[in-house]
């Protein structure tokens, strides 16, 4: 496993992880309340910056470039899915993003768990074909440039201090909802150790 795909994975653990939290939120008995709605607007948030503008840009911007300048095909092949598969995921934050406006909790559900349902695929198909395809045809030092450029996105796209803000959220989330914290805390300190 090379280190950029090392890095998309434990980011993936990352999303499941809050995708659980998710599952517990629209379970809870909160729902209909005021809080309920900020804990989903700070979840639309997550998604925005860390799942579509950090996650996917690393993906978008570098990953998938490499993979197709190595010959994987982007349209009609396993990239062309990834960026489909992308942009139907910000249809839906969108979807969520306006139920929040309107105070819609059903239409944020409805939409949420559409999303979490092509996450969840998303995620399998990307770390059992892709990814396995990226470590076969991209080497070792073009994984340790990629994981380069995938900080530098970080930190230019993401911004400086916005995984720890994220990492906050999550903790709060997790206490809230009574969500495994010893997960988290393994999911964190993988992270950490990249």
């Amino acid at each position: 496993m090379g280190k950029a795909t090392q890095d998309l994975r434990k980011e993936h653990d990352a999303i499941l992880y809050v995708l659980q939290i998710l599952d517990k939120m629209m379970r809870s008995d909160n729902s209909g309340s005021e809080t309920l709605l900020q804990y989903y607007d700070e979840v639309v948030y997550f998604f925005k910056i860390f799942i579509d503008k950090c996650h996917h840009g690393k993906e978008e911007d570098f990953l998938f470039k490499e993979l197709v300048k190595k010959g994987i095909p982007s349209e009609g092949g396993p990239v062309g899915v990834m960026l489909h598969e992308h942009a139907q995921g910000r249809e839906y934050i969108a979807q969520m993003g306006r139920s929040i406006d309107e105070k819609s909790i059903e239409g944020f559900n409805n939409a949420a768990v559409l999303y979490r349902n092509l996450l969840h695929q998303h995620i399998e198909k990307e770390n059992n074909v892709l990814f396995m395809m990226a470590d076969k045809v991209i080497g070792e030092q073009e994984q340790n440039l990629l994981f380069e450029y995938f900080e530098q996105h970080e930190e230019n796209v993401v911004g400086h201090g916005v995984h720890e803000k994220l990492h906050a959220m999550i903790d709060t989330w997790a206490q809230a909802f009574e969500l495994n914290k010893i997960l988290w805390s393994v999911i964190r300190r993988d992270k950490n150790d990249k």
